[in-house]
């Protein structure tokens, strides 16, 4: 259990402390000794995780030492991590990137597609890595029935996607006709492809995993491409699952 405790950025002697805590409550003296906390150490380390509202005291004479809600400590430390986690993994994102860039070179973290092949490439980029959910926000521009050839690549990937797990949440236009794959997706697998309703005219784009962002630059000409940009960033990818999540809640 230590080595858990410790694992989610707990420290060594305040995890030892939890060990014993997580069972009974216990005085200073008592709680040193089953701990195996030195008694020259404990109160100071005591007085530190009750200012961090770990654990609480008892008002009775002599004062119990103990955990008041073990899954809410335990939730916030891994919340804690994740989130340390997550702003290591951006960070090291972000210097590959830059190191890239003074190399001239495009990072998979961070890619730039300006003509229609790129449109297709990356398109298809975003299906073949998604792993767990896909959200997708399709604006008052959309049309369904233009550029077959690529729409149609794209469908069964969504379709491959979707037979190894992957769940897509999708908002389209009202006025839009889903292409046959798709509707039957919709019909046949409805926890798996789900599709409301809502005119919107924000940016189409897709949130992969709730981590990876796909951001499509169109308007109503489908000739006036303004390019595609695919970036992995948690931060981004959970403000888009915000929006995405208002508008699914206000979709038909």
């Amino acid at each position: 259990m230590i080595s858990e405790l410790k694992q989610i950025g707990i420290g060594y002697y305040e995890a030892k402390i939890l060990e014993v805590l997580l069972k009974e409550k216990l005085d200073i003296r008592e709680l040193s000794r089953k701990s195996k906390v030195p008694f020259g150490k404990i109160y100071s380390i005591i007085k530190n995780m009750k200012e961090k509202d770990i654990i609480k005291e008892t008002n009775s004479r002599p004062k119990l030492v103990y955990i008041e809600d073990v899954s809410e400590i335990i939730d916030r430390f891994l919340k804690e991590r994740q989130e340390k986690d997550k702003k290591l993994a951006e960070s090291i994102r972000n210097n590959i990137i830059n190191i890239k860039k003074e190399r001239g070179e495009q990072s998979r973290f961070f890619e730039i597609g300006t003509i229609m092949d790129d449109n297709k490439r990356i398109q298809l980029r975003a299906f073949h890595e998604a792993e767990t959910e896909v959200l997708q926000i399709f604006n008052i521009y959309h049309k369904p029935s233009s550029n077959r050839e690529s729409k149609i690549i794209w469908e069964k990937e969504i379709e491959n996607a979707v037979k190894r797990g992957v769940v897509f949440k999708s908002i389209y236009p009202k006025s839009a006709v889903l292409p046959p794959i798709l509707k039957r997706l919709d019909e046949t697998t409805p926890r798996k492809f789900h599709v409301k309703r809502l005119n919107n005219d924000f940016t189409r784009c897709d949130i992969i995993d709730g981590r990876k962002v796909l951001i499509k630059l169109v308007q109503k000409d489908i000739l006036q491409f303004g390019g595609i940009i695919f970036i992995e960033n948690e931060k981004l990818a959970e403000n888009l699952t915000r929006i995405f999540n208002q508008m699914w809640e206000n979709a038909e």
